[in-house]
């Protein structure tokens, strides 16, 4: 079950930290932190499906990614000893081929990409659909918008998404 999530998970930290977060922290890390505190908490699990497993460990890497982000603060660390963490190799997924790998690391790394040159609100309204799964009510109330605007900002968020991939300019 957590071989499958992985990828996908990682993909989501990956995303919701930045390039300016995951500069100052390593997205696996986040990723381990957030799977051992799944699996010491799985009976809260309450869904029944992929999707609702996908959700809830979405809701608990972004409670570590705020953990995290919290404790460096604290620290108040010295900017000029910080060093930049290499983060760019994935978490292996079963594959066919290695081509395939090759082609699936390639479309990722174009996506994260296209996402990070996206605004906030574009960044987000992808994320709490595409990757939390939430519904236009939810993200509705947790944007303090109401669902039809959700659905405007996700339509133009997908639309900046699409031309970022393709390398042109956006509007």
């Amino acid at each position: 079950m957590y071989e499958r999530s992985a990828p996908r998970l990682l993909a989501f930290i990956r995303l919701r930290m930045g390039r300016t977060l995951r500069s100052k922290m390593e997205s696996r890390d986040i990723l381990q932190g957030t799977l051992m505190k799944s699996f010491q908490h799985l009976d809260d699990f309450k869904g029944s499906d992929t999707q609702s497993l996908g959700a809830w460990l979405a809701r608990i890497a972004e409670r570590e990614i705020a953990d995290r982000v919290d404790f460096h603060q604290r620290q108040r660390r010295d900017a000029a000893r910080e060093e930049p963490l290499d983060d760019g190799v994935p978490v292996p997924a079963p594959v066919k081929s290695a081509l395939t790998q090759a082609i699936l690391d390639e479309k990722a790394r174009q996506l994260e990409a296209a996402i990070d040159t996206l605004s906030d609100a574009h960044r987000e309204i992808i994320l709490l659909r595409k990757f939390e799964e939430l519904s236009f009510g939810e993200i509705a109330r947790r944007l303090g918008k109401s669902e039809d605007a959700c659905r405007m900002l996700l339509a133009r968020a997908m639309v900046a998404l699409t031309l970022a991939m393709n390398d042109r300019p956006t509007p």
